[in-house]
Formats: C-alpha cells, sequence, structure tokens
C-alpha cells in the first residue's frame, strides 16, 4: 500500500472526505489526492478543491504518511508550497514555529538526498559517474580546435598596459587567497612519496618521450595527462631518479 497506516493518513483523508462534501468558497486551492509524482492521475476523482491552510495542513500530512524516495519527494512539494508566492494567489503564511520545522525537515532531506547520490558513497552512481568520465575522456588536453586564422590572432594579440596591470592583480589576489599555515619538511616529503605511488607508472614514459626530443605539449597529448603534471615530473626528474 502506499500510505502507511497510521494517524495522519487517518486526518488526510478526513479532510479529503469533507472538503468533497461541501461547497467552497472565496479563495482555494486545487489539490491532488494521491500526488502525481507518486503516479496520481489528472483527473477529477483524484483533485480535490481545499482551501489555502486544508493545503498546506495536506501536505504536511503527506510527509508522516510515506516513507523512503517517496517521503522525499512530499518533502520537496511542501519546501516549494511553503516559499510559493504570487500577489494574484492568497497563499496560506504558516507559522513561524511551522515555518521553521518545514526548513530543517527539507534541510536534513536534502543532505540525505545529496549524500546519497554522491559517486563516493553510492556504487551505482560511482560506476555510472566513471562511464560518463571515460565517455568523455581526458578534457585537459582534448578540447575544441581552433580555426587556423583564430591561432593566428591570439598569437598576434598584443596585451595593454591596463589588461596586463589586471590580469597580475588577479594574480597576486589569488595568491593571497591561497595562503595558509606553512608545511613542515615532513609533510612535504610525504605529499612527495604519495605523489611517487601514485604516478610512478608515468615516470619511464615521461622520461623517454623528453630523451628523444618530445616537448611537453606533445608528450601531454601522447600520454593524455595535463601539461603541469609533465612539467612537474620533468622539473623533479633528479629528485625522483635518487629515490
Amino acid at each position: 500500500m502506499l500510505f502507511l497506516q497510521n494517524k495522519y493518513t487517518s486526518w488526510y483523508f478526513s479532510i479529503i472526505a469533507k472538503a468533497k462534501e461541501r461547497t467552497s468558497e472565496g479563495y482555494t486551492e486545487k489539490h491532488h489526492i494521491v500526488p502525481r509524482t507518486l503516479g496520481g492521475k489528472n483527473d477529477k476523482s483524484n483533485i480535490v478543491v481545499l482551501t489555502a491552510r486544508e493545503h498546506f495542513i495536506c501536505h504536511l500530512l503527506l510527509t508522516k504518511m510515506l516513507i523512503d524516495n517517496n517521503r522525499h519527494k512530499m518533502v520537496y512539494a511542501l519546501h516549494m508550497l511553503s516559499n510559493a508566492y504570487n500577489k494574484l494567489h492568497q497563499r496560506y503564511k504558516p507559522s513561524s514555529k511551522l515555518y521553521e520545522y518545514e526548513r530543517k525537515l527539507f534541510a536534513e532531506t536534502h543532505s540525505h538526498r545529496m549524500k546519497q547520490n554522491h559517486p563516493f558513497a553510492n556504487p551505482v552512481n560511482r560506476i555510472k559517474h566513471q562511464l560518463s568520465i571515460d565517455k568523455r575522456g581526458p578534457t585537459s588536453v582534448k578540447g575544441r580546435k581552433h580555426r587556423p586564422d583564430s591561432i593566428e590572432k591570439m598569437k598576434s594579440k598584443n596585451w595593454t598596459e591596463k589588461a596586463l596591470e589586471n590580469r597580475l592583480n588577479n594574480c597576486l589576489k589569488a595568491a593571497e587567497n591561497r595562503k595558509g599555515s606553512n608545511w613542515s619538511d615532513e609533510k612535504r616529503e610525504q605529499m612527495f612519496a604519495t605523489y611517487l605511488n601514485k604516478n610512478k607508472h608515468l615516470f619511464p614514459q615521461v622520461f623517454e618521450l623528453a630523451d628523444n626530443g618530445t616537448n611537453i605539449r606533445q608528450i601531454s597529448i601522447k600520454l593524455q595527462i595535463s601539461w603541469d603534471r609533465v612539467k612537474y615530473i620533468l622539473d623533479n626528474r633528479d629528485r625522483i631518479n635518487n629515490i
């Protein structure tokens, strides 16, 4: 059964039954008895006319009548209803206590869903994430090819003094923002050792290509790794060979 057998479900259908028996006057809002996101149809038998307050209460009750993903959907629906505003409508404005409850409920639900869908937390999503990366391929060296005239234009571009000054200021600001506590020598050695273990399979290939006269860009394209990675390996060649 879709809904749980509890007092909230009884209250919900009691409101629905009373609303169906009366003729409403003034401002009203249409409500799907079985929400469309849960498979409810958009026909008259599944629609009831409620007051704005009843509509809010019904959506609040729905969050207590369901479990798992269906409950998450109703929490999102309640959140949208609580924050919907239109000057032509007379939406029900919940009390500060109810609004606080709704905000906390939404925050907890949204946080749970984000963690649940994160590639590192969910094996299924991790596989999908990896497949999309493999399909896309490395983005650091493969991208849109420029037309020959565009390449020539970029090569011959003259930077104005103001542009150079702005670029320098931006670099200085970025460097200032990156400042933090200085790493100890022990920490630096530990980070370097970790880097060696992760990239040791690349070192022979990079050194061999460099010895044959291949430049950094060509090595990057051939091995499908970033330029910075190739440059770092070559800059630390002596250090790598001594370990």
